[in-house]
Parts: C-alpha cells; structure tokens; sequence
C-alpha cells in the first residue's frame, strides 16, 4: 500500500524574503503556440536570473462573451477549476511545476478573486453571487471600464467558501506553492482573513502568498508580501525631475504598512498600457540604476517581468500574443544575475539597517548588518553628478558589481544614469553604527 507523503518529506520551495527573487511569466509572450512547455524550456534561464518564484500569470480559461482585445484577458476567468488548454495539457502544467521544483524554484499563479467573465458558469447558476445596480442589473467592479468582468459579492457567505475551496483545490492537486491575488485591496479584508488561513492549513508546506495592494489591514490577514507601488510612483517621479532625497520617504510609507513589497521597474500592466523600463527611467543605465535601487533597498522583494532580462523595449500585451527574442541583450541577464546573487549573499542586504544619504540628483544608502557594510549610489540625471563622501566612509572598498578595489575620497563622480556598489567589512559595532545614523536605521524585513 502506499503511503501518503508526510509533510515533513514535502520540500519547502519557498525562499525567505530576504532572498526571494519573483520572475512575473506572460504566457502569452512565449511566441504564435507558445505556453507551458515553452516557459518549461526556458527555466534554465529563468533560474540562472537568481530566481526562486515563479509567478504565472491566469492560466484558467478566458471568458468570450464581452471579452476585450484578440484573446481576452487573462484576467476574465471563465472557470476557475480548469487549464486554459490555450497554454498546453494538464500534464504540460505538471511538468512545468515538476521541472521547476527540481530547480528549487516555488511557482505560484495568478488568482482573480475581485471578478470573474461574464460566461462563467456562477453567472447562470447563482446570479445572487453578484453586485447588482439599483436595476437589477449585475455591474462590472465599481470604477473601472473592464466591461468584459463581472463584480462578485462578498457579502454573500457560498461566494466566500466556494471561492476558498477553488483555490484549495489547486494546491491539493498540483502542489503549487502560492498564488498572487489579483486586486487583493478590492475584496474585503474579511475575506481574506478566512481565506489565507484556509489555504495554509491546507497545504503541507509553507506558501508564498503576494497581494496585488497596499492597504494597512493586509498584515493582519497573513499575506507574505504586498505590492510596492509608493517606491515605484516615486522613482518615476524621480526619474522625471523630482528630488532623489524623497525616496526616504516612499520607503517609509511602505513600512508603516508592516510588510514586506514586491519592488519592481516594468509589469504586466506597466509593460502592456504605460510604457516600457526605457520610457519611464529614461536610458539603459537608467533601468539598471532604478532596478537597482528597488532591489537593495531596504524591505523589498525584486520582480522581474518578462522580457525586463533582454531590455524588450517594446510594448508587451497580455490580451494578444506577443514574441520576444530571448537571446537579446545577454549583458541585461548577466547583470540581473548578478544584482540578484549580491543581494543574497549579503546579510547587509538581507536584514541590515538603512541610512539614506540620498541627495537631490543621486539616490545614496548604506546598508550595514554586522561587519558587512554596503554602499550604493545611483544618479538619476541626465548629467553627470559628483556626491560628497562622509569622513567616515572614505577609504578602500569593492566595487561590488565589478570586483575591483576602489578607494573613495572626498567626493564621488557618477556619469549620467550611473550606478554603483561598493562593499567592504568594518569593523565597527551595530549598535555604534546606528547611534549615528538617521532614525531610518532599523532591522530589515523578516523571512516568511
């Protein structure tokens, strides 16, 4: 007889934050036929990126009636217990996870619990599910022009337990390790207090659960993470002229909120409806300086979109189909790699204390965690922009990115879009550290 697999013997694929890395996957830019056994065969590449979160976006099928673009959106679901056969076979999606897990990377998929297509069966079956008008009439969620979804109603207990019991069964019957919730903020918090416990106690292996959305209640209902969009809107604004010293400021909002965020330059509805990472940071070295910042500043988890680790600079939608060359711009990769194995490997990244030092043209911190002491600097100008270097931070360090020893002086020149680096050990103490640091200095984000 055969046993049932004992927690204890299930592999917990779900990094620690402080080392998470999430790659976003468009299935519908992996080419004309492209889909699960397409991205299968690109995990190799995925993983040399320093992933271990693969977030796959809907992969259940897309309503037709009402739906928008060629396709539909992948956020219309049709139904939520089945594959779209439009990405492959039951058995390509498990090959997919089985490929993935094999490289220690977790895969988590998209979940839209805010809506569903207007040919969903819940429609015919339980019209009572749904937010209806003074008419009658059922409406599309309060706000939006998405004529193709049709808002679900919470306040109705079967819409809660049926929802909860989909979302129970994917991980029962594929062994998926998390899930990203589409428009979290816009379902009650309620809702997600029942769910997330739920879906932890039915799992024998810790889940990674993101939430698209930034509201203070998303920490008392037991998500992992949430989504970084104050640091994104103020890099953007940064990047337009605003004063680089504001970063501070983002950054703490975020945390009065007391999780963790996805950090991240370009996704799936930048990418599709706004611009590309060239359009809004301005120049190659201006991605890289913006990517870099997001990932090593403090309390964030970086997210790579693809395409974002060959400099696409074209628009890539998630209604239509798309192709993307996977073997341009090869150095994007390669410094992705490494921006991502940095952080890693350093504690200073991982949990250290912040002191910004940013001035109004360059975005500057150290980040410190024992003896581990971390520099970095990023101009945000079109110009080039030369920073002061405190007494205490002149002297010999490594260029992290390059490992070439550098010595710093009084000051710093950074070229335009220019990022840097610099690590070396100290030997000073924590807790002196910190009595001359601004009141930013505090512990970095906790594993999950």
């Amino acid at each position: 007889m055969l046993l049932p697999l004992l927690p204890t013997l299930i592999p917990n694929l779900v990094p620690p934050l402080t080392k998470a890395v999430v790659y976003e996957a468009n299935l519908r830019a992996e080419g004309p036929t492209g889909g699960f056994a397409a991205l299968t065969k690109r995990l190799d590449s995925i993983e040399g990126l320093g992933v271990n979160v693969l977030w796959l976006m809907p992969i259940q099928p897309v309503g037709k009636l009402r739906s928008a673009g060629g396709l539909g959106s992948p956020y219309a679901t049709a139904d939520f217990d089945r594959i779209n056969p439009e990405f492959g076979t039951e058995g390509e999606f498990k090959r997919l996870i089985a490929e993935a897990h094999r490289r220690k990377i977790a895969v988590i998929i998209d979940w839209v619990a805010n809506h569903t297509a207007w040919d969903n069966p819940w429609i015919q079956a339980h019209p009572d599910w749904y937010t209806r008008d003074a008419k009658g009439e059922i409406t599309i969620p309060a706000g939006t022009n998405w004529q193709d979804t049709a808002d679900l109603n919470y306040d109705v207990p079967a819409v809660r337990t049926t929802m909860i019991a989909s979302m129970k069964g994917w991980v029962e019957r594929y062994g998926i390790d998390g899930f990203r919730f589409d428009t979290a903020d816009w379902v009650p918090i309620e809702f997600w207090k029942e769910a997330v416990p739920a879906l932890r106690r039915a799992s024998p292996k810790p889940l990674f659960l993101l939430a698209e959305g930034f509201r203070r209640q998303n920490s008392q209902a037991g998500f992992d993470l949430e989504y970084g969009w104050p640091f994104y809107d103020e890099l953007v604004k940064i990047f337009k002229g605003g004063k680089a010293s504001s970063i501070a400021s983002a950054a703490a909002m975020e945390h009065r909120n007391g999780l963790p965020h996805l950090r991240f330059v370009t996704n799936h509805d930048k990418a599709a409806w706004e611009g590309t990472p060239l359009d809004f940071f301005k120049s190659p070295g201006g991605v890289q300086a913006a990517a870099l910042v997001s990932t090593l500043y403090e309390g964030g988890v970086p997210l790579v979109y693809s395409g974002q680790e060959v400099a696409w600079a074209k628009r890539i939608p998630f209604f239509d189909r798309s192709t993307i060359d996977w073997n341009d711009s090869p150095e994007t990769a390669r410094w992705l790699s490494r921006l991502h194995r940095l952080r890693s490997a350093n504690p200073a990244f991982q949990t250290g204390s912040t002191t910004d030092l940013s001035s109004d043209d360059a975005i500057a911190f150290i980040r410190r965690k024992g003896s581990d002491e971390a520099f970095v600097v990023a101009n945000v100008r079109d110009h080039a922009v030369s920073l002061p270097i405190a007494v205490d931070l002149r002297g010999n360090w490594t260029e992290a990115m390059t490992a070439r020893p550098v010595s710093l002086s009084e000051s710093i020149e950074i070229p335009a879009y220019g990022s840097r680096v610099f690590l070396r050990k100290s030997g000073r103490s924590v807790a002196a550290w910190q009595r001359v640091s601004p009141s930013l200095a505090r512990a970095g984000p906790s594993s999950s």
